[in-house]
């Protein structure tokens, strides 16, 4: 089961890394939102159906002979069409891919700020580097508990060598142990360091 939530792990970061370049090199075809969701839902759907695999296993673990096991976990098997868009996976995919291929939308309502932005990761150029590897962020999120800025893969693979890790940035007051659910990709900081890219090419 941990094999099966490490390779979704790793197949929606290829995912995000997919989107994040064809964002920075793709022509307009390789925008396609829709053509990364579908990928998105088909994880959702086998996301959903491991859960419900899981849960009745555990419910039907007391049942004392093959056959008590066999029929408790068949009953316990949900049949309902899991409800892709309310999965976290989804949505937290589309709140990371949507403004990087439609930056239109975002654009409009930040605009005016695009220069500062730019300035703050030219003047501040550990802005841009993961504190854990030392090198420039690709996929930068933000620790909610601390607002400190993480490469999403060294993070997690931090957190899975241990899973009780404190905030690696030297000198953080935060007490507590970095947690999963309060790492956030910083959309806005991925776009300036995506813009920072473009222009040094």
């Amino acid at each position: 089961m941990n094999m099966l939530e490490a390779n979704m792990r790793v197949v929606s970061d290829s995912l995000n890394n997919t989107v994040r370049l064809a964002a920075e090199f793709g022509d307009e075809s390789m925008k396609d939102l829709k053509l990364y969701t579908n990928l998105v839902e088909k994880l959702c759907i086998i996301d959903s159906k491991m859960g419900n695999h899981r849960k009745s296993l555990a419910e039907s673990q007391t049942e004392q002979t093959v056959e008590g096991f066999d029929h408790s976990y068949e009953s316990k098997l949900s049949n309902k069409k899991p409800q892709v868009r309310e999965h976290k996976r989804y949505k937290d995919f589309v709140r990371y891919a949507k403004p990087l291929l439609n930056p239109s939308l975002e654009e409009q309502s930040t605009q005016g700020n695009n220069d500062d932005d730019d300035l703050v990761i030219e003047d501040d150029g550990s802005n841009s580097i993961d504190p854990i590897t030392k090198r420039p962020m690709e996929v930068p999120v933000r620790n909610k508990q601390c607002n400190h800025v993480y490469e999403k893969s060294a993070i997690e693979q931090l957190l899975e060598q241990n899973p009780r890790v404190r905030c690696p940035v030297m000198g953080c007051p935060a007490k507590q142990y970095v947690q999963r659910q309060l790492l956030e990709v910083d959309i806005k900081l991925q776009k300036q360091l995506m813009r920072a890219r473009a222009a040094l090419l």
